[in-house]
């Protein structure tokens, strides 16, 4: 009998130490497991945040060269917004100087571009760019001066919404607010960074 009981424990001990084996492995393992899931997750955050400043800068460079073709594939399919307001203070300029009504108008992507052949140079400049997305969907908000035959005209703050569509990132929102350079100047990049952040008085 004692040498059977002696028997059953070898065996039970040897399960047990194979269970905690089996255990302490598993415990090891889950720090690499959690570490190749978070670069994973870093990897796919840099891929679609580069992705989307490529699209911006397209953006861009298509309002320099006036090239539709780029810039309206970088819209989605579809109705997409497009509108804006004048700031406060240059309504209120607006208003005084000729009367003006709502500060607000809205238009299409295409309208807007069709609207640069007016002039013989044309160039949108962005800074400030801020990319939040979650791997299909993204916003943007970034800080805008819209050039005319080598002047600024008007400036402010502009915010896209974008969805990743069968692997593009695509526009499906531009909104943004317009102060005109006759009245006020585009202030420097650091004071306008300053007065973005939370809890800044404008």
């Amino acid at each position: 009998m004692l040498a059977i009981y002696s028997l059953h424990t070898q065996i039970g001990l040897c399960q047990y130490l194979i269970i905690t084996n089996h255990k302490m492995k598993t415990i090891k393992l889950l720090p690499i497991a959690l570490l190749i899931t978070v670069k994973q997750l870093y990897a796919q955050t840099t891929n679609n945040k580069k992705e989307i400043s490529i699209l911006i800068n397209k953006y861009a460079k298509s309002v320099i060269e006036k090239d539709s073709t780029t810039f309206y594939d970088l819209f989605n399919d579809g109705p997409v917004t497009w509108c804006a307001a004048l700031k406060d203070r240059s309504q209120a300029r607006e208003v005084a100087r000729k009367g003006a009504g709502s500060n607000y108008f809205s238009g299409s992507y295409k309208g807007f571009f069709r609207s640069l052949f007016r002039y013989k140079s044309t160039e949108d400049k962005f800074d400030n760019i801020q990319i939040v997305e979650d791997g299909t969907v993204a916003s943007v908000t970034m800080d805008y001066s819209f050039w005319a035959d080598n002047k600024m005209t008007n400036w402010g703050g502009k915010y896209l919404l974008l969805i990743k569509r069968d692997g593009k990132w695509k526009i499906t929102s531009v909104i943004f607010s317009l102060d005109l350079t006759g009245y006020f100047e585009q202030p420097p990049l650091k004071e306008r960074q300053k007065s973005s952040l939370p809890g800044a008085v404008q």
